[in-house]
């Protein structure tokens, strides 16, 4: 069996620059889409010259671990850079959104000298899917 290289006969395939640093491959996928409506105020601060927003989002899952059959779930959201600056005026407390991003896990030792760990996306994209939002 031929590989994809072979098949491509170099085609496709761009010329490699031996001056170029190597770049470590990733084998693994790291990518959620969620849709929930925000469930926190929107945190705004400065990071390293960089605007970051941060907020909760609240969703559902069909899992049946109650009457109506449904699990609510919360997760933190953070928006860097331009999209935080973009979307900044835009996400409010109880609209709906859809998120796109990465799936990262932040942990620390608590006050109370306990390790503590809780699961963030990442943004990489947003659409306001609210069918009542109005841009102000």
């Amino acid at each position: 069996m031929n590989t994809l290289q072979e098949e491509l006969r170099d085609e496709a395939m761009p010329a490699e620059d031996a001056s170029a640093p190597k770049k470590k491959v990733r084998n693994q996928w790291n990518w959620v889409q969620l849709s929930g409506r925000i469930a926190s105020d929107i945190e705004k601060k400065v990071v390293k010259e960089q605007t970051v927003l941060a907020f909760t989002l609240i969703f559902e899952t069909m899992r049946k671990t109650d009457r109506e059959g449904s699990h609510v779930n919360f997760i933190h959201v953070e928006l860097w850079g331009k999209m935080a600056d973009l979307y900044s005026t835009y996400l409010t407390k109880g609209i709906e959104i859809l998120v796109s991003g990465e799936l990262f896990q932040q942990r620390w030792v608590n006050k109370q000298s306990q390790r503590a760990e809780k699961y963030c996306i990442s943004a990489q994209a947003i659409a306001v899917i609210d069918q009542t939002f109005k841009v102000n």
